[in-house]
């Protein structure tokens, strides 16, 4: 049987071209909506995941005998840590279009623009197989390129923190009482599906290389 004729592997196909309709959809609607409500007042609305809050008033210290204690005898430890979802709202133009808010939404809007990237390759990829074409280079690059870019993708969260808080300092913007600090990391856990994805596409490259060797020796 042909991978042609393959229901899952139509299926996968045309799932994957739902995921790019909806993006789409999803990136027009937040690229023309402000996303402020209703009832409040505001231009443009941005909201960052897994930032890290800390209220500003100072809890009560404990002293450093005690910190010891507990991490060499208490069998159960925990280390609170405090991450937040914070939404940043434009009130009027001059901080919308400063510096710095551009700065922050360019980059926003380019890790968007990766994972809807992502998702167009995936579907690449699964329409050559519904016309049976397999070990090719354009799915070897197809591969590639989606492993570079689920390697970017903690890099560019992490660089969208980063201009998310200076710019919310250099506008004075926080009023929330909490002190705000880049939560993300360089490397996650697409870090590692990249870099197996990577592995995976440097051997299938073998493969399609060796497939092309042996059909110009026929």
């Amino acid at each position: 049987m042909k991978l042609s004729e393959s229901k899952v592997i139509r299926g996968l196909n045309g799932f994957a071209s739902f995921a790019l309709v909806l993006y789409i959809i999803i990136l027009i609607v937040s690229v023309f909506n402000s996303g402020v409500p209703n009832a409040t007042k505001g231009i443009k609305w941005y909201t960052v995941f897994n930032v890290k809050a800390e209220e500003k008033v100072e809890k009560s210290m404990v002293s450093a005998d005690d910190g010891l204690n507990n991490w060499f005898n208490r069998g159960f430890l925990v280390s609170e840590t405090k991450m937040s979802s914070v939404s940043l709202r434009f009130k009027s133009y001059s901080d919308l279009f400063s510096f710095s808010a551009i700065i922050f939404q360019l980059a926003y809007l380019c890790y968007f623009l990766c994972i809807g990237f992502l998702i167009l390759l995936i579907k690449r990829f699964f329409k050559s197989l519904t016309k049976d074409e397999v070990f090719t280079r354009k799915n070897v690059s197809i591969i590639i390129c989606c492993s570079v870019v689920l390697m970017l993708l903690p890099s560019l969260r992490w660089i969208t923190q980063e201009l998310l808080i200076n710019c919310i300092n250099n506008l004075k913007l926080n009023d929330s009482g909490y002190n705000i600090s880049n939560g993300v990391g360089l490397f996650d856990t697409e870090t590692l599906i990249g870099l197996v994805l990577l592995a995976f596409g440097l051997a299938f490259k073998v493969g399609v290389d060796i497939k092309q060797e042996n059909e110009a020796f026929v």
